[in-house]
């Protein structure tokens, strides 16, 4: 699971200075110069239709999704070791992140296919493309239904992050978005 976590966090960063850029560059204060590079522009220019722009790929947004998916129908979040549950905080990390991405999906894109399972194949994902698109609103409830039930009581007194010691120096424990934080954004 480690391994399958730290891929999903991989993912993020691939996807992370793209999306702040994404929202800051179409946000009203912001304005792009005649220095700046061709898909820098075509970013200023909502909705953005040229896909062979480098920050328009909702393959790697959809990569996220799929490892999420993946890792959420394999793990058992209920695996227990001397009494504690080994994967609880994995799985509900990476809830998280299958919602922050979904959230961002739906910011850029507006519709777009909700996929809840792991797509092994590719007539799989070409089926869930042609499948009824979700608006933000419908990402934004199913999300919020979905990670409401660690909230509170339990689950939310012994929710710690992951914690995979220090990555280049680093504490893995801020690796992971906080579950009120998503829940807020929601």
């Amino acid at each position: 699971t480690l391994y399958s976590v730290m891929g999903i966090i991989r993912g993020m960063q691939v996807v992370a200075d793209r999306t702040i850029l994404l929202g800051e560059i179409r946000a009203d204060l912001m304005q792009v110069n005649e220095s700046a590079t061709t898909d820098i522009k075509a970013l200023a220019n909502v909705p953005m239709t040229d896909e062979a722009n480098i920050y328009n790929r909702i393959s790697d947004y959809y990569a996220i999704i799929n490892n999420c998916n993946y890792y959420l129908a394999n793990v058992d979040p209920n695996a227990q070791r001397l009494s504690k549950l080994i994967f609880k905080r994995e799985y509900i990390a990476v809830k998280v992140y299958r919602a922050w991405t979904y959230l961002q999906l739906a910011k850029i894109y507006g519709k777009v296919p909700l996929v809840l399972n792991p797509l092994l194949t590719l007539e799989e994902a070409q089926q869930a493309m042609n499948t009824n698109y979700t608006d933000i609103q419908g990402i934004c409830d199913y999300f919020i239904n979905d990670l409401s039930q660690y909230v509170g009581g339990k689950d939310d007194e012994e929710m710690e992050y992951p914690q995979y010691g220090d990555v280049y120096g680093e504490d893995s424990r801020k690796f992971f978005i906080p579950l009120r934080v998503i829940l807020g954004d929601l």
